[in-house]
Formats: structure tokens, sequence, C-alpha cells
């Protein structure tokens, strides 16, 4: 029975890793290209919601600089949502009073979305990224410069 339970329990286990969430190794360049929107948002609250049975974690945010918006001159709506799990890729952790520096995509219209897949991300020197999603003060200021100028 023992030996059963092991079993099942490293199966299980394995599901779980094979579902994770698996990022590529985007370069700045690649998900500032692939991204609709690029913010700097300081997280002001943080609320759990289903949407069509779906988990989801809706972030209200100030922006505080708009780095990229493709549907210009409209403004960025003030709450960003995203999968309620980091293993379906969301990004459920930001912390309330932090700023980020934050990328993703509209859907169904006006709705911002944002991945773990798609953040602006750095590496430091072993080749390795900083982080899931940058604080704004580990943004590093060359990448500033750049967001800045629109030219990442």
């Amino acid at each position: 029975m023992k030996h059963h339970l092991t079993q099942f329990l490293l199966f299980s286990l394995l599901i779980v890793a094979l579902k994770a969430c698996k990022c590529g190794n985007l370069s700045p360049k690649e998900a500032y290209s692939n991204a609709q929107w690029v913010t700097r948002a300081k997280i002001l609250r943080r609320q759990s919601k289903k949407i069509d049975g779906i988990g989801y974690i809706e972030y209200k945010v100030n922006h505080i600089d708009v780095f990229k918006n493709i549907r210009k001159p409209r403004k960025l709506p003030d709450e960003i949502t995203t999968l309620a799990t980091s293993a379906a890729c969301g990004l459920p952790s930001l912390g309330i009073g932090k700023e980020y520096l934050l990328s993703g995509r509209f859907v169904d219209g006006d709705i911002l979305r944002m991945y773990a897949c798609e953040q602006i991300i750095v590496k430091i020197k072993d080749g390795k990224p900083l982080g899931v999603v940058l604080e704004w003060n580990e943004v590093p200021n060359d990448l500033r410069k750049k967001l800045s100028g629109g030219n990442v």
C-alpha cells in the first residue's frame, strides 16, 4: 500500500511539473516588441475574480509612466488582469504599494492582460533572469533610458 501511495505522489508531482508555466528566454527587446502595452505601474489593490469559471487576479493600478500603448491616444485602463496561479503563467503575487515594470496585451476590447512569459526581464551575471517581473527599483538605468526613448 505504501508503495502505491509513493507512486501516486510521484505521478502527481510529474503532472504538476508538466503543467507548470514554462517561458522561453525572450530578450528585453523581443518582450517589448511583442507587448501591446508597457507601463511602470504602482499596485493599489488586488482582487480575486472568476471569468467564465477561470480564476483571475485583477490589480487596480496607477500608471506612472506608459512606455508603449498600441491604442494611443486612449489611456490605459487602471485595471490589469492575470491568471490566478503562477503555474498557469499568472502573476498573482504582486505587492500592494510596490511599483513594477509590467507588459502585456489587450483582450476582449480594452482589458489589459499580463502573463509571466510576456514580461520584460533582465539577466544578471550568471545568465539567470533577475525575476519573473521587475520591481521598478530593479530596472537598470540603461533599460530605463531605452524605455523612455521607445527603442528597447
